[in-house]
């Protein structure tokens, strides 16, 4: 059946083929499943497990089920046996088609295979390994069963490997090894044999083997020839190369790559016949020993004695397992020989390094614990790559190079290695020349090295002219300078003390380095400690190398294997092993203490079998060597013994009696027994262990009790004396012996000088501190004779005495030196002490410091620490130190290290905490301390240049470990500390030698940055603490005379704080400092110079700098002024003088400097701060960040929180200090702003809060007062740098007096009528004023003089004299019956007016021309013009006169022609003219008072003949360019128009246009005006009285227009009914379209104010217009069609009857049915029928004739109403006036009968009310008036009021029972006053209608 396809589908006509990748996902599977049990393996035998289960799965993947994954082999073993052949075997059998290679896979499979055979076959040797290490009997191991089949099946793994590869020589090599120990000979050589021969030609006559793996398989083949004696095979070419040459010693070791495995191929020898036979071998004792080291085996064996105790059974060693290169016996010492040595130990042969330098692989854990190579490292391992053993590959051609096997060429195998290199190697080596290393490195370095060299050559310099001559310390700083020049500085250094601190780092032991890190323990003061440090161990010893804990232990348990050797035996080999490294290494703790328990346990077993070899070396093969082993192990274990009996007699030791007893008998015994030794010791015998016998027994009879002290030094002077005589030196060193470790004249002196020096030291330390004056004068000339005289007289003994002026003469007495007049025994202790140890003597420099301490005497004790500090760093220096090996100098160094830390922490602090730490430091001790000093700045600085190789890559830290990173930690801390330290004396040196330094602070400045440079670009200048940073910090602050010191301070602050001061010639730089948390005792340091650089730079400027950051930071440190009673009462006092009002006399007071505030002095902690002006500078800073945006160029109001924040810090800086002239005026200014502020944006407090704006003008003017008071009391210098400040001063204060004179403040300020003060008379109290009020002439004249003293500073400043020509004209104007005599005699005149116009002109011409785009100022220009037409039209000037000086202006008409004018008719054109002139110029039409004033000459408001023509002119020239369309105002605030000024313009402005509205008799604009009026109401000055005369105008407008007259109340005779008829009547007749009449139009528009009112300003003319065109429509009413007025009212009294009859009827039977009445009870007799109905309602009023006037305005509005809703539908129910809501005539009566049924008492006169004002509120939301532009109002009606609504309407409503609120909420409280008159009557209406109702 076909196989289905979709008939909708057509086939692509590129299909790709899809690729099979299952091959490759299979292959990548088993590289993963590889991986894991590699992993695994390499993880150790612990995961052995797991990794057989890895690899298991590994060979279950399908790789190897692939047909090319068979062998070779197995192919032709499948295709040659005849079971495999199928009933087709006469057919050619097909090939096997293997799938093609098309994604590579291919390539990857072979080697995956390989790899996963070879590994697998080493696994299982592995395991076999790991069972001979653990079993303990390796022979039985390797003869079982299981054993032999895995490595069979190893040996089946690698044949199958190498049929994949072929090529690998070392598994060739391996599958022979295993062969071997198959006992297949003949496997074995074939795999030899493969592995040499792989692909050479056999023809050539000798071909060399290119790698270690085929050098070292022919090798082996040799081997394996030799014992064969194949001298055929061994002649073949190829075996040419390893007969003429022989493989190093150093690489034998690696010839058997399975050592652990028996090789039956060495030898033709039988197998073991026990073996053979199969008997069972004997029991033999087994000591596991848990680690590989001799020290465990012989605490192994120790304990297996105190366990077992001792048998006869053999022993075997059960050891774990080693690695390879520490089961060998000549594994590579710790110390690497030299070249040279190689050389001379191997004779001819080429060195070669071994390759245990960098073993082929190592384990994991060897791996993360090896360090990273250093660059030193690298060049090793570059020589030693060149013996590396090559590691095979897939496809590999054949080398002809003999790489291991060293030839007789010179350099030929090197330069043959170097052309066969690996690829990668050459491609890295290439790049290398491409790109030049050195050369970054260098440029990295160079800044660092820059820096050092700036820094060490600053140090030099100064240390010299200091008078430091020291040529080591010169030449100290020389090596270092000369450093800076090479790029590897470390690899250079020479001094052993800086090699030992490179070392340190580069080859870092974390043991030895904890001295360094641990803290500072307490030192023992005792006698003991003197003993201990005296004690010759504690001097420097030469170079001995540390014990190899496990060099010899494998062979040495092989041997004991072995062999039958009992526990005896053991311990014996075991301690004679130990005995050959006694001289030669030192060993560990761990091993001194398993030696010590050794011969200790088991001393009668060695003890025996010494005597045993002594009593049969004769029968012996060596019997000389015998006897010398014998002779040496005696006397080695008689010194064991020895120290060990020191040790555990000493008096600081707790070992029980019984031991000591059993010690001192095997120290006897072995005494005994080295003196027989000794005595029979031939003379041809090493001499030396006669010499250590003879030191050993003086030190025997040293520790012997009952033996006195002078047998002792006797003893030790005969031995130094026998010493003395040899003819060679003696110097024997004992590293393992803590008592006696060297033996020499220099050690017998020092034992002889400690008993010589014990009484001194006894007395010293029992004397402890409990009398520090003695251990003074015992100390002092001991250690430090230099400072010690002696006072000789000829009659009196010698009378020693510390002086540091040694030519002072005191008593008589002559003073020497201590050193001239010293006994033997001060001599002797010098002599000790210069071969004590440097812990010793820095313990007695220690205690004389303490001493000092103890009498209060601290720069002594300042003194002993530097004196400590030169002795240690003179330690480095020493014969002893510098000749000590390099592992026993490090460790010391490290301790030194040490000391010097503490030394420097405590000297430091002395340094900087004390002020007279310097007193008795004389010029000598200063240069001796700072050239030890400086000598350890160099030493230290070897840390840094490690860092900066480290830093760019050139080395790699050794360790990452936190031991590693403390111990730099702390090398740097120790560097900042000595840097520290040598600033102090080097400034301690310049203030005693000033001479030599011109400019010394400038020198201590730049020497504490080149410091600070060198520690801040390493990142560590925040060590100790910020130690250095805080010290800088101090000594900067204290310096006054240092250039530029903003950059030194502003790098510090950086570090400390994380500050920026912004200022400066550099840039900060990140030093990694982490900030710290400024404190407020360090920032009040910081205040002066923070305002010093504050004070230097604008305070725009500041604003933008990092220093107003640092500035908010310092402030916010200081926090809160703390406030006293002074500080209170200074603030009581300035509130009192700002709130005063304004006495004319104190102005002119403040003209002469004679005004000041009444304060007291302030003393607080914030008093420093003032000082320095800290809080003016932080009112400046917020007060300019007010002023930033200028209040002419901002767009909306700002917020004053900086402006009010600036004047508390302004207050608070004059609480302190009140006379500074500069904070009263920035303080007036902040008043000024607040009053701008208030008045800029808005004219809302203007009208209502007037009360504020005084009180802030009165404070401005204050303090104007009292800064110009206290100006002109300031220094003239001081005012020269404020020259700015002065003239501002000047100009605003005047500005501020003129404002507070014109309106919108209208003199307010000055005026005093609410300050009275009340006089006692006779008749009485009387109240006065408390001084005369200011006039606005004297106002005028003050600010007058003000900006003449302001052009006096700043002439071309143009605001100056512009309003200097202003107050002059206002002065001018005054009429002078209105002033004073002397006022009216200095009243200026004309000319002065006129002058002072043209001077205002002049200085605005004088400026720079304005950029392009730009207006000129135009104000002065405007002003001349404006003036000379006003004086024109006063008649003080001619008009031809005028004209000239208009024409001689810059912007005259025509160019300044002349220009005539003989009549007044023309002066108005050419003023206009001029105008316009003007208006050319402004461009931006920002000046809207030249406008205003071409307008007004137009149409003069003030002038009764103006008519149509005028207004219309007027109009269109305001059209023109200040009113649009809509009415809209464009008026624009100049820049030079003060704060408030506008809304005065634009109120006037709008006055003048409401004037020009009505005489045009536009009511269209009209009403635009009035809209755009009411709703910008915040904008215009006097608002209120703007809008009642606007409207006033406007309703007067409509009356005329429409000839509305006012009418009296003609509704007086007028019936309610016939009311309701023919008001109904009109509202449908204007409901109507065609019904027009021009009362309906005027009622229109005036209801259309009404509304637009709302309420503002009093309704009375409104509703009086309103009933006036009602009145006139009600006229119209009575002509309307319709029945006639008397038949309808008939009708409705008719209707009325019946519903009443109807209505009583109802009451009377409900009220029989509900309460019947009898005859007894009713208390009236009759029937029923007669009793007169009941009136429910009470009795009718009768009605009042008459219509209210709200009736007539409710109706007024319900026909406007109606008016706009057009004519209604038929179906439509009739809806009541929007006013009262109520319905039409017949629901009236109903609406009434309910109110009254609500109300009682008058209740329905409030109802009624509410109703009243609920209709107004619904009627402001009605529809506009056709005028309106499409601006102003919405599109969007109102809701309907609920009673307006039908009742089927109001069933609709979501919500019908939801009461609408009045919406006469929008009216202002204005509106609300103006009602109360209105609704009062309104109220007596509601009620009269009601009545009428009821009626």
């Amino acid at each position: 059946m076909p196989a289905f396809s979709a008939i909708n589908l057509e086939p692509e006509e590129n299909i790709d083929e899809e690729i099979d990748n299952t091959r490759e996902i299979q292959i990548d599977e088993a590289l993963k499943r590889f991986q894991t049990a590699l992993k695994l393996h390499a993880q150790g035998p612990n995961h052995y497990e797991d990794a057989s289960v890895a690899y298991d799965s590994l060979f279950e993947s399908d790789i190897f089920r692939y047909p090319e994954s068979t062998t070779d082999f197995e192919r032709a073993e499948r295709h040659s046996d005849p079971r495999n052949l199928g009933p087709d075997v006469a057919f050619p059998q097909p090939l096997d088609v293997a799938q093609g290679d098309i994604d590579g896979s291919g390539s990857s499979l072979p080697q995956t295979l390989y790899l996963a055979y070879k590994n697998h076959g080493q696994f299982a040797l592995d395991r076999i390994k790991h069972l001979v290490n653990t079993k303990g009997d390796a022979a039985s191991v390797l003869e079982d069963k299981p054993v032999l089949a895995s490595a069979q099946k190893a040996l089946h793994e690698f044949s199958t490997a190498l049929d994949f590869d072929p090529s690998d020589a070392e598994l060739w090599r391996r599958a022979a090894r295993v062969a071997a120990f198959l006992n297949s000979p003949r496997i074995s050589r074939y795999c030899l044999e493969a592995a040499i021969e792989l692909d050479d030609d056999p023809a050539l006559e000798e071909v060399e083997p290119p790698s270690l793996a085929e050098g070292f398989a022919g090798e082996q083949l040799k081997k394996q020839l030799e014992v064969l004696s194949d001298d055929l095979a061994l002649s073949h070419p190829i075996m040419t190369p390893f007969l003429k040459r022989s493989i190093p010693t150093i690489l034998k070791k690696h010839l058997d790559p399975f050592p652990f495995l028996p090789n039956p191929a060495d030898s033709l020898a039988r197998p073991n016949p026990a073996a053979a036979s199969g008997q069972p071998p004997r029991k033999r004792l087994v000591l596991n020993v848990s680690v590989a080291s001799w020290a465990d085996l012989g605490m192994s064996i120790v304990h297996s004695v105190a366990t077992r105790g001792i048998g006869g059974a053999a022993v075997t060693l059960n050891l774990p397992e080693m690695q390879e290169s520490e089961s060998q016996d000549d594994v590579q010492m710790l110390v690497e020989p030299s070249k040279e040595q190689l050389a001379e130990e191997h004779g001819d042969e080429a060195v070669q390094p071994g390759p245990e330098r960098q073993p082929a692989a190592q384990s994991k854990d060897d791996q993360s614990e090896s360090p990273k190579e250093s660059v030193v490292d690298n060049v090793v391992a570059a020589e030693d790559g060149r013996a590396e053993r090559s590691v095979s590959v897939l496809s590999r051609k054949r080398s002809q190079s003999a790489a291991g096997l060293p030839d007789g060429a010179d350099g030929a195998d090197e330069e043959v290695v170097d052309q066969k290199r690996s690829k990668r190697i050459r491609r890295r080596e290439t790049a290398g020349e491409v790109m030049d290393t050195n050369t970054q490195y260098a440029t990295q370095l160079q800044p660092f090295q820059a820096a050092d060299q700036n820094l060490f050559q600053m140090t030099r310099n100064m240390v010299e002219n200091l008078g430091v001559t020291d040529r080591d310390t010169l030449d100290r700083l020389a090596e270092v300078l000369d450093s800076c020049a090479s790029s590897t500085r470390t690899a250079k250094l020479e001094r052993p003390v800086m090699i030992d601190l490179r070392d340190s780092l580069v080859k870092f032991d974390e043991e030895s380095t904890r001295v360094v890190l641990n803290k500072k323990e307490a030192s023992s003061v005792g006698f003991s400690s003197f003993l201990e440090h005296s004690k010759s161990g504690s001097q420097n010893k030469p170079e001995t190398p540390m014990f190899h804990d496990k060099r010899g232990l494998k062979t040495f348990a092989e041997r004991v294997n072995e062999n039958w050797m009992g526990i005896q035996d053991v311990a014996f080999e075991w301690v004679n092993h130990v005995c050959e490294t006694y001289l030669t290494s030192k060993w560990s703790d761990s091993m001194k203490t398993a030696v010590v328990q050794v011969i200790s346990h088991l001393d009668e077993d060695i003890w025996n079998r010494m005597h045993y070899e002594l009593e049969n070396h004769a029968v012996s093969e060596d019997p000389t060597q015998i006897l010398s082993m014998v002779d040496r192990m005696v006397q080695m274990l008689f010194e064991l013994h020895l120290d060990v009996y020191e040790r555990i007699t000493n008096p600081n030791s707790a070992v029980d009696f019984g031991i000591r007893v059993d010690t001192k008998g095997r120290l006897g015994r072995w005494f005994t027994f080295a003196s027989q030794m000794s005595r029979n010791r031939l003379e041809s015998a090493d001499k030396s262990l006669s010499i250590r016998f003879l030191w050993s027994a003086v030190f025997a009879v040293t520790l012997t009790e009952g033996v006195s002290r002078e047998h002792i030094l006797q003893c030790w002077k005969s031995l130094r004396d026998s010493l003395g005589e040899e003819r060679e030196p003696i110097d024997i060193r004992l590293p393992n012996n803590a008592i006696m470790p060297e033996v020499s004249i220099h050690a017998a002196d020092r034992e002889i000088s400690k008993l010589t020096t014990m009484d001194f030291f006894l007395g010293l330390f029992q004397n402890d501190l409990s009398d520090p004056v003695s251990i003074i004068e015992s100390l002092e000339p001991v250690l430090n004779p230099s400072s010690v005289y002696a006072a000789v007289d000829s009659g009196t003994p010698e009378i020693m005495e510390i002086d540091e002026e040694p030519t002072a003469l005191t008593g008589g007495h002559d003073k020497l030196p201590i050193s001239e007049t010293a006994n033997q025994g001060l001599r002797d202790l010098w002599k000790f002490l210069l071969g004590t140890s440097t812990e010793l003597r820095l313990f007695l420099w220690t205690r004389l410091g303490e001493a000092y301490t103890a009498i209060d005497y601290t720069t002594k004790q300042f003194s002993c620490l530097l004196r400590s500090i030169e002795m240690v760093v003179a330690d480095f220096e020493q014969e002893s130190y510098l000749t000590m090996s390099i592992e026993t100098r490090r460790p010391l160094f490290l301790k030194m290290l040490k000391f010097l830390d503490e030394l420097l922490i405590q000297a430091l602090s002395m340094a900087l905490n004390d002020a007279s730490t310097f007193d008795i430091v004389d010029d000598e001790h200063l240069r001796s301390s700072i050239s030890a000093l400086v000598k350890l700045s160099c030493i230290l600085h070897v840390c840094c240049m490690y860092e900066d190789e480290v830093r760019v890559g050139m080395k790699h830290h050794v360790s990452n470990g936190s031991t590693f990173h403390s111990f730099i930690t702390k090398v740097r801390e120790m560097q900042v500390r000595n840097w520290s330290l040598l600033y102090t004396m080097v400034k301690a040196g310049i203030a005693q030698n000033k001479a030599g330094f011109t400019t010394p602070e400038n020198d201590l400045a730049d020497y504490l940055a080149a410091i600070h440079q060198v520690l801040g670009l390493r990142k560590f200048c925040k060590s100790s603490n910020k130690i250095f940073l805080k010290m800088m910090r101090v000594e900067l602050l204290k310096q006054n005379l240092i250039d530029n010191w903003e950059d030194y301070l502003g790098q510090v602050l950086y570090d400390l704080y994380g500050l920026k001061l912004g200022v400066g010639l550099s840039e900060v730089q990140d030093h990694g400092c982490p900030p710290e948390k400024l404190e407020r005792r360090n920032t009040t340091a910081l205040v002066e110079r923070v305002s010093v650089l504050a004070n230097r730079m604008p305070m725009k400027d500041l604003l933008k700098s990092d220093l107003k950051t640092t500035i908010e930071h310092m402030q916010q440190a200081i926090g809160q002024t703390k406030s006293n009673q002074q500080f209170i009462q200074n603030l009581r006092i300035f509130n009192q003088t700002l709130q005063k009002p304004i006495p004319p006399l104190r102005l002119y007071e403040a003209l002469k400097g004679n005004v000041s505030v009444d304060a007291v002095t302030v003393n607080t902690p914030d008093s420093a701060l003032a000082k320095h002006r800290w809080f003016f500078l932080l009112g400046m800073i917020a007060f300019t960040k007010f002023k930033g945006v200028d209040l002419n160029r901002r767009q909306t109001p700002g917020a004053t929180d900086d402006l009010r924040i600036g004047a508390t810090f302004l207050r608070q800086q004059l609480q302190f200090t009140p006379d500074q002239w500069d904070a009263w005026f920035r303080l007036a200014e902040c008043f000024d702003y607040e009053l701008d502020e208030s008045v800029l944006w808005t004219a809302d407090k203007m009208n209502k809060e007037r009360a504020e704006l005084v009180k802030y003008q009165r404070s401005a003017i204050h303090c104007y007062t009292l800064a110009l008071s206290q100006s002109r009391n300031a220094p003239p210098g001081a005012l020269e740098e404020c020259i700015d400040d002065i003239h501002d001063l000047y100009y605003k204060f005047g500005m501020r007096m003129y404002a507070s004179s014109r309106e919108p403040f209208a003199m307010e300020p000055f005026h005093n009528s609410e300050h009275k003060r009340f006089v006692i008379l006779e008749s009485g109290v009387e109240s006065k004023d408390l001084h005369c009020q200011m006039e606005d002439y004297k106002v005028w004249k003050y600010a007058s003089r003000l900006f003449k003293k302001a052009m006096e500073v700043k002439p071309k400043q143009w605001q100056n004299p512009y309003m200097v020509a202003k107050c002059i004209w206002k002065m001018y104007k005054t009429p002078p019956t209105s002033l004073g005599h002397r006022d009216r005699r200095d009243r200026p005149s004309l000319q002065a007016v006129i002058s002072a116009l043209e001077k205002a002109v002049e200085v605005v011409s004088a400026l720079p021309k304005p950029r392009h785009g730009q207006d000129p100022i135009l104000e002065p220009h405007y002003k001349i013009v404006s003036i000379m037409h006003k004086l024109v039209m006063r008649g003080d000037i001619a008009p031809q006169e005028a004209a000239d000086i208009l024409q001689r202006q810059p912007f005259a008409v025509q160019d300044g022609e002349q220009v005539e004018i003989s009549e007044l008719e023309d002066w108005e054109p050419f003023v206009i003219k001029t105008l316009t002139h003007l208006r050319e110029k402004d461009r931006s039409n920002w000046q809207h008072r030249i406008i205003m004033r071409h307008a007004r000459i137009l149409f003069d408001e003030n002038s009764e003949d103006q008519g149509y023509v005028q207004a219309m002119a007027a109009f269109g020239v305001l059209r023109e360019s200040m009113l649009t369309k809509t009415m809209v105002m464009n008026v624009w605030k100049c820049d030079a128009e003060r704060p408030g000024r506008h809304h005065v313009y634009t109120e006037q402005y709008v006055r003048f246009v409401v004037k020009l509205l009505i005489v045009l008799k536009d009511r269209t604009n009209f009403e635009a005006l009035l809209r755009r009026l009411r709703k910008k109401g915040a904008d215009f000055y006097h608002f209120n009285d703007l809008w009642q005369t606007c409207c006033i105008s406007y309703l007067r407008l409509i009356r005329q227009t429409y000839k509305i007259s006012p009418v009296e109340d003609d509704f007086k005779a007028v019936s309610p009914e016939e009311f309701d008829i023919i008001t109904a009547r009109i509202s449908d007749w204007s409901s109507h379209p065609s019904s027009s009449h021009p009362a309906l139009s005027a009622l229109q528009e005036t209801i259309e104010l009404k509304k637009l009112n709302a309420g503002l300003m009093k309704a009375g003319a409104i509703d009086d217009l309103i009933s006036d065109c009602y009145t006139a429509l009600y006229e119209v009413g009575k002509d309307l069609p319709g029945p006639a007025i008397s038949t309808v009212l008939a009708e409705r009294e008719r209707a009325r009857q019946s519903d009443k009859i109807s209505e009583l009827k109802a009451a009377n039977a409900l009220s029989s049915l509900l309460n019947p009445q009898s005859h007894e009870n009713s208390g009236t007799e009759g029937p029923a029928g007669d009793v007169a109905p009941t009136n429910t309602e009470g009795a009718q009023r009768p009605r009042k004739t008459g219509i209210r006037r709200a009736d007539i305005l409710r109706k007024a509005e319900q026909a406007v109403l109606r008016a706009q809703e057009g004519p209604k539908p038929a179906s439509t129910k009739s809806r009541g006036s929007v006013s009262s809501g109520k319905t039409p005539a017949a629901e009236e009566g109903k609406e009434g009968e309910e109110a009254d049924l609500r109300s009682d008492d008058g209740a329905h006169d409030e109802d009624v009310d509410m109703k009243d004002e609920e209709g107004e509120g619904e009627l402001s939301s009605a529809p506009g008036s056709v005028h309106d532009s499409a601006d102003d109002e919405s599109d969007l009606s109102d809701a309907p009021p609920e009673d307006v609504l039908d009742e089927d309407e109001a069933q609709q409503l979501m919500f019908p029972n939801l009461v609408r609120r009045s919406m006469n909420d929008t009216v202002g409280d204005s509106g609300s006053e103006a009602n109360e008159e209105d609704s009062s009557v309104e109220e007596a209406d509601e009620a009269d209608e009601v009545e009428e109702v009821e009626e």
